[in-house]
């Protein structure tokens, strides 16, 4: 922790030309991996989704070497603080610390902001809450004034190495009637031809199969809905440029391929020994041979057989995935308000969990029965909430009684 640490912030312009050996080394060496912050995935933002978002970086560096970096954007509303940079590809907002140096760069951090040359607030979203980076925070905080404010939190699938095999995985982890109906399901799409499992990691072979991730999605549901990479010019040449081999981010697809050609692909992304999975895809012309998980099935089995000793992480929620019930681990991920102890941080707070509960009541209603009407949307989601069934830490967290009150008055 002894050293010099200067703390610089850059623009977009000046993130852009950080040299690339330190960024690479940075990530290579980070107290908490990820990619989405290693320099060929940020760069690819700040080139197409993120050229107008205003995107800036804090720079830690102990006697020159640079130690630490804090990907954030301002916000003024309701109050003035730095977010954790993030776009809809950006599921971790960890910043980037190196962990033998962990300790000073925490410290160097929290005594910026506490001498005004920071925002005193900082919002920082998809981290695990049980992470290094959080308990340094607190052992840090010298004189008691921060408070770290939990603002919303969701189970996040990883897969590990504790049964010794994949047989033993299946045994103690995946139940026996899932196992028989996906044993069924590969012998299904066996009968319809050549069915192998394919991993890749060469460029070409890579850029080809994102190509093939891009059609497939733009072929479904999010085509049609006008969500996918392909609806817009921009994200597409995010992905191209994000989904690569570059530096410190190692890039590799794995697909299931039926006579040659795919028809589910999950693309991998790994930074340090922690395989993450942003994105997958399956052919629905072949939905009810439930390709995606038969894909996810085969990559569990390819896990157990490499000699790799790594980790994945899914990269979402657990509940609705396919990796539900076939992974073996999960973490508790979520958003955090770090601040000055007080009002105005637990008003953020606040604001932060009313933002979380309006946004997933409007995606209840959206998704609801159209006959069920908007009181009866609210009035599941507010069960849902005080009731736990999803692990969405929102509302009641801060106001216990507010559900009741919520549920009395509608």
């Amino acid at each position: 922790m002894n050293g010099t640490y200067t703390l610089e912030v850059l623009n977009a312009e000046t993130l852009a030309t950080l040299d690339a050996e330190e960024w690479d080394a940075l990530s290579t060496s980070a107290l908490e991996a990820n990619p989405y912050y290693a320099r060929a995935y940020v760069l690819a933002g700040l080139a197409t989704v993120d050229a107008q978002a205003g995107v800036q970086a804090l720079s830690i560096r102990r006697n020159g070497m640079l130690a630490g970096l804090f990907p954030f954007r301002v916000k003024k509303w309701p109050l003035k603080r730095a977010v954790a940079a993030a776009n809809h590809y950006q599921p971790s907002g960890q910043p980037l610390i190196h962990r033998a140096y962990a300790g000073g760069v925490v410290k160097a951090w929290l005594n910026a902001i506490r001498g005004g040359k920071m925002p005193r607030r900082w919002t920082f979203r998809n981290i695990d809450l049980s992470s290094p980076f959080l308990t340094l925070c607190r052992e840090h905080d010298n004189d008691n004034a921060f408070e770290t404010v939990p603002t919303g939190s969701y189970r996040r699938a990883r897969l590990d190495r504790r049964p010794e095999n994949f047989e033993a995985h299946l045994e103690t982890v995946v139940s026996k009637r899932r196992v028989k109906d996906i044993r069924r399901t590969i012998r299904r799409l066996q009968e319809l031809g050549d069915l192998t499992f394919e991993r890749v990691h060469e460029p070409d072979a890579v850029a080809q199969r994102i190509e093939d991730f891009l059609a497939i999605e733009h072929g479904g549901w999010k085509g049609k809905t006008g969500t996918s990479f392909l609806a817009d010019p921009a994200d597409a040449e995010f992905a191209r440029r994000a989904f690569v081999s570059k530096g410190a981010l190692k890039t590799s697809v794995d697909s299931l391929l039926l006579n040659g050609q795919p028809i589910a692909v999950s693309i991998n992304l790994q930074s340090g020994d922690t395989i993450f999975t942003p994105k997958c895809a399956y052919d629905e012309a072949y939905r009810k041979h439930s390709p995606g998980l038969v894909l996810e099935y085969l990559i569990v089995e390819a896990f157990y057989a490499s000699e790799e000793d790594v980790q994945m992480d899914s990269s979402t929620t657990v509940d609705g995935h396919v990796v539900q019930g076939l992974w073996n681990s999960e973490v508790q991920m979520g958003s955090v308000v770090i601040g000055p102890k007080g009002l105005g941080t637990n008003v953020l707070a606040s604001a932060q969990r009313a933002k979380a509960f309006l946004r997933a009541w409007l995606k209840s209603l959206l998704t609801s029965p159209k006959e069920a009407g908007p009181v009866s949307a609210l009035r599941s989601l507010v069960r849902r909430f005080k009731t736990a069934q999803t692990n969405t830490v929102i509302y009641a967290a801060s106001f216990p009684h507010a559900a009741d009150h919520l549920l009395h008055w509608i």
